[in-house]
């Protein structure tokens, strides 16, 4: 699973309107052109939220399938 690929929406900062953006986007401080206004947005992935969160998610993940391993080498 990615979540790099997961959207979410930011409003601009100078007209409002909602514009979707990639998480990884964000974790990577890109700018995206606001849909509405045509303005540059500059993302900031304040204090590494992004990447701190995406890193937990991962480490998550890899220990729920070492988990579901060991439960199935224990039914055989």
């Amino acid at each position: 699973m990615d979540i790099d690929r997961f959207e979410v929406e930011i409003d601009c900062p100078g007209c409002g309107f909602a514009n979707p953006v990639w998480l990884g986007q964000a974790r990577l401080r890109d700018v995206v052109i606001c849909r509405g206004c045509k303005g540059n947005i500059q993302l900031d992935d304040s204090m590494n939220t992004v990447r701190k969160a995406r890193q937990s998610i991962r480490r998550s993940m890899r220990e729920s399938r070492e988990a579901i391993g060991r439960l199935n080498r224990r039914s055989r």
